[in-house]
């Protein structure tokens, strides 16, 4: 494309009529377009070589090893402007290529990145850690101020956040909407009208110096239960059609078990829902749950999707980072996913009772169990749902102390496989 256009810039300054002042500038175009030669697009053996392996692990007829696929990012980096370059010189199909993932998380030999297997006592103590000397007040626009109390996501972060909206809430300041509290931080949403944001972050750094420790805080915390088919039919064929439309990726669970040194994926439904998961924050949508698991020998870990799927089911539970969520609706997403839940968590006409106060059925500080189940036991759920007589498995008014959290930690046995 560039030669292209350089060629078509000269051949029209040829064309120009120059006063024979310029003349030395025709001859200067004249010369240069003599130079220039059409580009060949066969080039030394040596540039394509590096490409033969890449292009042929691309290609295979029957998919079964699709395994064993891995590039870094420089090789598809250096394939994609290959191909771009010398369209020529391809000589498989295109219609045989499988495309691979832009962003794959492995290692530069093509390996899949091991996770750090923590020792016991690292267990107890990466619950509680990353936190800043003192919180950081950032704004967040006109209307929002931003809390940061350090740039991990911790339970105990959480709890200081939770801990802080309450106080907020109880100092009742002027102009304060509502507060939004996350993983390592919370949103303070106020009327710039009424209380100016120098003003607000003085009233609200006053509140964090008074906090008391987090062994003080106790949380009004439900507990719900979801029954969750894992390795569901649903979840397989929304990963599927990313495959086969967007790019390239081992089944969600798989990847999981890899990245995490699980046994298989049986171990790792047992992993997944062997704890209770905290809910510390929602959104990205109208009540996406982000929750982190309470045992810290359940926490796993997996990279997001790079780019992001095109559509969710409903009900979707899936996994990034070290958080779980729920996917309220059939949406896009990028968590790896491997379940799905019947039980409604966002409903606009309120059918059901535990809806009265809000669309979305959660709110941070809340608890979920994921108990799997068969496939007749989701049809049956389903049904009552649809039927608007189901009983959600909720137990309400429950106290969650830090403080007996912690010392439930301390009591582990960190030696427990699932």
């Amino acid at each position: 494309m560039v030669q292209k256009y350089k060629n078509s810039d000269i051949n029209l300054f040829s064309k120009i009529n120059l006063s024979e002042k310029n003349n030395h500038l025709q001859k200067k175009a004249t010369d240069q377009n003599k130079k220039i030669k059409k580009p060949a697009f066969a080039y030394n053996n040596k540039d394509a070589s590096k490409f033969d392996i890449l292009e042929n692990n691309l290609v295979n007829n029957e998919f079964e090893k699709e395994e064993n696929i891995f590039f870094s990012q420089k090789n598809i980096d250096d394939y994609s402007s290959f191909k771009k370059m010398y369209p020529h010189n391809l000589k498989i199909s295109k219609t045989k290529i499988k495309k691979p993932s832009i962003k794959r998380h492995i290692n530069f030999d093509g390996s899949y990145p091991k996770v750090q297997i923590n020792e016991p006592e690292d267990l107890k103590l990466n619950i509680f850690q990353g936190e800043y000397a003192e919180p950081k007040y950032l704004p967040g626009g006109d209307k929002y101020l931003l809390v940061e109390f350090g740039n991990v996501m911790s339970l105990e972060l959480n709890f200081k956040a939770q801990g802080l909206a309450k106080a907020i809430e109880v100092a009742k300041i002027s102009g304060v909407y509502e507060t939004l509290p996350c993983f390592a931080s919370m949103i303070v949403h106020y009327n710039p009208d009424e209380i100016k944001f120098n003003d607000l972050k003085s009233e609200i750094s006053q509140l964090v110096k008074n906090l008391k420790s987090s062994d003080d805080v106790v949380v009004r915390s439900r507990l719900f239960r979801f029954p969750t088919v894992y390795l569901d039919k649903w979840t397989k064929e929304a990963v599927n059609d990313y495959i086969s439309k967007i790019a390239f990726k081992k089944s969600d669970p798989e990847f999981i078990v890899e990245l995490n040194g699980l046994d298989n994926v049986d171990h790792f439904v047992r992993v997944h829902s062997g704890t209770e998961y905290w809910v510390a924050s929602l959104g990205f949508w109208p009540g996406l749950p982000f929750t982190m698991p309470l045992d810290p020998r359940c926490k796993l870990t997996a990279p997001k999707y790079n780019p992001p799927r095109t559509w969710t089911p409903k009900g979707t539970v899936g996994m990034g980072g070290s958080s779980t969520a729920i996917y309220p609706d059939k949406l896009p997403g990028g968590y790896q996913i491997f379940g799905r839940t019947p039980v409604p968590i966002w409903d606009t006409e309120k059918r059901f009772d535990v809806f009265k106060d809000s669309v979305c059925l959660f709110r941070p500080g809340d608890r979920i169990k994921f108990d799997p189940c068969s496939y007749e036991e989701f049809d049956a759920i389903e049904r009552k749902v649809d039927e608007g007589s189901y009983k959600f498995d909720l137990m309400d008014d429950h106290k969650f102390s830090i403080k007996e959290y912690k010392k439930w930690l301390s009591n582990l046995d960190y030696q427990k496989k699932f």
